[in-house]
């Protein structure tokens, strides 16, 4: 049995991502029993395999899942025409996303 984080991207409006059967959430480890699929997660620089995952190959998938996400947001800011710096990181551009949509859900509801 290994302990199983992912550390990807995750769906739009999705706080978890399934693989493999198997559910992860944002930094929670998962257990998981079969070897082929620890192999394959082990492989994968988005999963984290405890012992077993090469740690600069995690730091990498974590630093491209967070470069991916940053983009999407930025992208969707942009096309909702939502002012924002450049050099903002993932968590700040995720809170001016969900200020946008609370601010727009709160105009519809007046």
């Amino acid at each position: 049995m290994a302990q199983v984080k992912y550390h990807g991207e995750f769906p739009e409006g999705q706080d978890t991502i399934t693989q493999h059967g198997y559910e992860f959430e944002a930094g929670k480890a998962v257990n998981v029993t079969d070897k082929a699929l620890i192999e394959k997660f082990a492989g994968n620089r988005f999963f984290e395999v405890s012992g077993e995952s090469d740690k600069e190959l995690v730091k990498q998938g974590q630093s491209d899942a967070e470069q991916a996400e940053t983009e999407t947001l930025q992208a969707w800011l942009k096309e909702h025409q939502v002012p924002f710096h450049h050099k903002l990181g993932a968590d700040k551009l995720r809170a001016l996303k969900a200020d946008y949509l609370k601010a727009q859900e709160k105009a519809q509801a007046e």
